[in-house]
C-alpha cells in the first residue's frame, strides 16, 4: 500500500496541533506518510506559528481557510488537499488534541487486508487512560422520531444552562457536572467525576473498560477516524450541512444507508485530551455547555432534515 495521510484540524490551539503532528512524526515509520494541518480561520497567529515550526519538515503541509469553516468543511478542506496532492490509500482525520503513541499506520494497513473497511476507529483513551471513547454505541438505529427527540432534548438543555447562568446557580450545579464553577475567576472544583459513556442496547454505561473485540457496524467517535478508498468511492468527506457536532452520527447514518463497513479495531490506539479548543474558548462551564447544546441542536435539526430526504 502507498500513502497514508493525516489531516489535523486546528482552531486557535496551534500548540495542540503541533503536539499532534509531532506525535505522528515520532511514532510512525510508514515510508510514504504526509501530514496536512488545516488552520481553520484562527486569526490568532496559528497559521504563522505552524508554518514556522514545520518549515524544515517536508512531510508536513500547512494550509489555511480564510474563515472558520466548522468541523466538517474544515476537515474536508484538508481531505481534499491530501487526495489531490498525495492520492492516499488511507486518510486519518484527527482532532488537534489527539496524541499518537504507537505505530498505527502498519496496523491500519493490516486491518484493511484482513477486513476491508470504509471507516475505521480504534481504542481512543482519555488523558487518564481510564476512559475509552470507542465504540460510542454498539448499534444506533436512527429514526425520525428518535432524531426529533434529540432535537428537543438538546434544545431544552441549552435553555437550562442559560437559565442556570442567568439565575447565578452555577455554584449549586457545578459539582453535578464535575466542572469548575469559575465564580469570580476562582476555579471552584466540583466533586463529581466526569465519565465517558458508551451506549449498549440503547442504555448509557460508563466507558471505563476497554472493548477488546473487533466490531463492525458500530458508531465511532469523531475525534479520530480513518477513511479508506472504499469510503471515497461513495463520499468526498464529511457531510457539510453542519457547523459543529454530530458529524460522526451523520457519517454513520450515511455509511449504513450505503452499506459501507464501519469497523472498530482495538489494536489501533491513540489518546484524546478532549475538548481542548472548547475549554480554551470557554473557561466558564456554563458558557461551554451553552455553546455545545446550542450548536448540537442546530446540527440535529439539519440531520433531521437530511433524514427526511433519505427516508
Amino acid at each position: 500500500m502507498g500513502n497514508i495521510s493525516f489531516v489535523i484540524l486546528n482552531y486557535k490551539a496551534y500548540g495542540e496541533a503541533i503536539a499532534c503532528a509531532e506525535s505522528v512524526l515520532a511514532t510512525q515509520t510508514w515510508e510514504d506518510l504526509k501530514i496536512v494541518i488545516v488552520d481553520n480561520g484562527s486569526k490568532n497567529g496559528s497559521e504563522e506559528h505552524l508554518r514556522k515550526h514545520f518549515s524544515g519538515e517536508p512531510r508536513v503541509h500547512v494550509i489555511a481557510a480564510d474563515e472558520n469553516l466548522g468541523f466538517a468543511k474544515g476537515n474536508n478542506l484538508g481531505i481534499r488537499y491530501a487526495r489531490e496532492q498525495f492520492n492516499p490509500d488511507f486518510i486519518v482525520a484527527a482532532n488537534s488534541d489527539i496524541l499518537f503513541e504507537n505505530e498505527i499506520c502498519k496496523q491500519i494497513a493490516e486491518v484493511y487486508v484482513r477486513r476491508p473497511f470504509a471507516i475505521l476507529g480504534g481504542d481512543i483513551v482519555d488523558a487518564t487512560r481510564t476512559q475509552h471513547f470507542n465504540p460510542v454505541a454498539r448499534e444506533r438505529r436512527y429514526t425520525l422520531n428518535y432524531m426529533r427527540k434529540q432535537v428537543f432534548v438538546s434544545w431544552a438543555k441549552s435553555v437550562m444552562f442559560r437559565l442556570i447562568k442567568l439565575l447565578h446557580l452555577k455554584g449549586a450545579v457545578a459539582g453535578k457536572y464535575g466542572a469548575s464553577a469559575q465564580i469570580n475567576g476562582a476555579g471552584e472544583k466540583g466533586s463529581a467525576k466526569k465519565l465517558t459513556t458508551r451506549e449498549v442496547e440503547g442504555k448509557a454505561v460508563a466507558a471505563d473498560s476497554r472493548v477488546a473485540e473487533e466490531l463492525e457496524g458500530v458508531l465511532l467517535h469523531g475525534c479520530c477516524l480513518v477513511f479508506s478508498r472504499d469510503f471515497f468511492a461513495e463520499f468526498d468527506g464529511f457531510w457539510e450541512g453542519t457547523f459543529l457536532y454530530a458529524e460522526e452520527e451523520i457519517l454513520y447514518y450515511l455509511a449504513m444507508k450505503k452499506g459501507l463497513s464501519v469497523l472498530y479495531a482495538p489494536e489501533v490506539t491513540c489518546m484524546h485530551k478532549e475538548a481542548v479548543t472548547t475549554h480554551t474558548l470557554y473557561r466558564d462551564f456554563c458558557d461551554a455547555k451553552i455553546f455545545y447544546f446550542s450548536n448540537i441542536t442546530k446540527s440535529y435539526r439539519r440531520f433531521l432534515k437530511l433524514m427526511k430526504e433519505w427516508e
